[in-house]
């Protein structure tokens, strides 16, 4: 069974996922109101997918590919165009979504090696 949790444009970045750990769901937007009964009311006007997961990149030719995407995948809105797992409806689904990227390194200098851990959280436009 091939998954797809991860793609921004065509290239599949579900290899570099921490899967175990992806918390990426659709929710509910919605406006909130009490009435003068001080009855609570709720209108759903859409839905969003969002969450966050974590990648992982151990040497520097995918994490250089990973930046170079992330650099020529950007729409000029700030959005990119990505498919994602979701996991409270157990699809894929294709979406424009902002995602705000932190970047976490362990460094071994001696032996030149690197682990860079990524935290995505991603919002659907």
């Amino acid at each position: 069974m091939s998954m797809i949790f991860f793609k921004i444009n065509t290239t599949d970045l579900t290899d570099y996922a921490d899967i175990q750990n992806f918390n990426v769901n659709k929710v509910d937007v919605f406006q909130d109101w009490i009435d003068g009964n001080w009855i609570a009311h709720r209108e759903i006007v859409r839905t969003r997918i969002e969450g966050s997961f974590q990648l992982g990149f151990k040497d520097a030719t995918n994490w250089s590919s990973f930046l170079t995407l992330l650099s020529t995948s950007k729409n000029v809105a700030g959005y990119y165009p990505v498919t994602v797992y979701v996991n409270n409806t157990g699809a894929e689904e294709t979406i424009n979504a902002f995602l705000d990227i932190q970047v976490a390194g362990k460094w071994d200098l001696t032996n030149s090696r690197f682990w860079k851990v990524v935290t995505v959280k991603l919002s659907q436009r």
